[in-house]
């Protein structure tokens, strides 16, 4: 990698990494500006991925808007403005794509069903459980909390950044090489060294929370986001590409740094489940 490409890597990572901050921690509105904005981009890079690599015809508008639209009406269920919206927008969503499959004659029409729908579960539910995560579990009585979004994102970016150093300083053994070669078993264990060693120190900052709790979490978050990298590389060798996108000069598309969260997300949503009882 030459001085310039760095630069812009660099440049363009933390970029990146300022957006994500900013929707952190400014409230719930950027919250939902930010991610929103994710949401639809990591929707438009997914079904332009599979309708570039097969045969089927994907509709990207309708499915893009379709999901930028549940991912809202999950702030509007969660501030009990309507709360019917969600499940009334996710019936007509369901619904559009039956009807689209009777009326429009295609040969791969039930593929067309299938890639959409996954689409959906794939890139639209992870994101709307991050904002469920910020409003149902958090320490405070306030609606929107940021304390688990900015462990989830933090122990994602340790673990990634852990896995690649370790790997590369002391790699000898392939993860899973047939998905993705450059994977090693050793920066997989380093990465979640590394992670719960930040969970510990997690742990300090927040300590309304024990520290096993944290040590779970960074767990967690540390094994299914390497799943979740693992998946999407997975992802692109069915769709013969070699990024997602290239909207982020360096890495690729928003896909690629949102690959891990897309399955962390439901596993510490669960974890949190289960840990709280509900």
């Amino acid at each position: 990698m030459n001085l310039k490409n760095l630069l812009t890597r660099t440049g363009t990572g933390i970029i990146y990494i300022l957006m994500i901050l900013a929707g952190i921690f400014g409230g719930k509105y950027l919250f939902i500006a930010v991610f929103g904005l994710i949401t639809f981009r990591g929707l438009f890079e997914f079904y332009r991925m599979v309708e570039k690599s097969t045969k089927y015809s994907i509709s990207k508008t309708f499915n893009i808007v379709s999901g930028a639209a549940i991912f809202g009406t999950v702030y509007l269920y969660l501030e009990d403005i309507c709360i019917h919206a969600l499940p009334a927008f996710l019936l007509f969503y369901l619904l559009a794509l039956y009807v689209s499959s009777i009326f429009f004659k295609r040969d791969d029409m039930l593929k067309n069903v299938i890639c959409s729908a996954f689409g959906q579960i794939y890139v639209t539910l992870p994101l709307s459980m991050l904002m469920l995560i910020s409003y149902r579990y958090n320490s405070t009585l306030d609606d929107f909390h940021f304390v688990f979004i900015l462990a989830i994102f933090l122990f994602i970016w340790i673990n990634d950044t852990a896995a690649y150093l370790v790997g590369s300083l002391l790699g000898r053994h392939k993860l899973i090489e047939r998905i993705s070669p450059k994977k090693t078993v050793e920066g997989f264990i380093g990465g979640i060294v590394f992670c719960m060693g930040a969970a510990l120190l997690f742990a300090r900052f927040f300590p309304e929370y024990p520290s096993w709790f944290w040590i779970l979490f960074g767990l967690i978050t540390a094994l299914f986001g390497t799943i979740g990298d693992l998946f999407e590389s997975l992802i692109k060798r069915t769709c013969n590409v070699k990024d997602s996108g290239h909207i982020i000069p360096g890495h690729g598309g928003v896909l690629d740094r949102i690959d891990s969260l897309l399955v962390a997300i439901p596993a510490v949503y669960l974890y949190l489940m289960i840990v709280s009882g509900i």
